[in-house]
């Protein structure tokens, strides 16, 4: 029986079609650690062992009380990705940090005189582009600690995060403990502070962006 032959044009065309194929998983496993994962650092030891009864996205005001948060006002924005570079829609952000007088809140023990007004505590979901925010307070220093914002980040997909943000220029500890060199772990945690346009008298904007592991 006679085999039918395959013309030029058709036996590239298949090749092609086979090289595009082998090559589509190693391209997808390389692409899955395209971005540098967000380091970790120490949850510490004040997530609140309560959670407030109001938990938005806002730490500057408590719902039904009038009095506002003390000190100075900080829109801190940005993304939740994934490692592949994929937006991580309806990620979960946990942000929680001490308030002006540098007392936690919600903790349970005896912590001395607190800002009325803070929140004290916060969450935030991502948008379907990843995007989340937060209107909370600038992050002082407080028992020789430098300023420092708490977050701990979770979703379906990724591996969970708990870290500390902190704002550049600020901090003068070293190290994290958690495998990174303290230059490197640091600067990769920080966010720099700027004036908030269009925003009350004085308030300063931030952005971060954090990237999680896949699963």
């Amino acid at each position: 029986m006679r085999i039918p032959s395959i013309p030029p044009r058709r036996r590239a065309l298949a090749m092609l079609g086979a090289l595009a194929a082998a090559s589509a998983t190693p391209v997808h496993v390389a692409a899955r650690d395209a971005l540098e994962p967000t380091p970790r650092d120490a949850e510490g030891p004040f997530y609140p062992r309560r959670l407030p009864a109001d938990i938005d996205a806002d730490l500057t005001r408590i719902e039904g009380r009038a009095t506002l948060a003390r000190g100075e006002i900080l829109y801190l924005t940005g993304r939740v990705f994934a490692t592949d570079g994929r937006p991580l829609a309806g990620a979960k952000v946990e942000l929680w940090q001490c308030d002006s007088l540098g007392r936690y809140h919600h903790v349970d023990d005896d912590p001395g005189v607190l800002d009325p007004g803070f929140q004290g505590y916060g969450v935030a979901r991502a948008d379907a582009e990843g995007r989340y925010a937060f209107q909370t307070i600038r992050p002082v220093p407080y028992g020789g600690r430098p300023p420092h914002l708490h977050v701990k980040l979770a979703h379906a997909s990724a591996q969970p995060l708990t870290s500390q943000l902190y704002p550049r220029g600020e901090s003068s500890e070293r190290g994290t403990g958690f495998g990174l060199s303290g230059r490197e772990a640091r600067s990769r945690l920080e966010f720099t502070l700027a004036p908030a346009p269009g925003r009350e008298p004085g308030a300063l904007a931030a952005t971060y962006d954090f990237v999680l592991r896949l699963r």
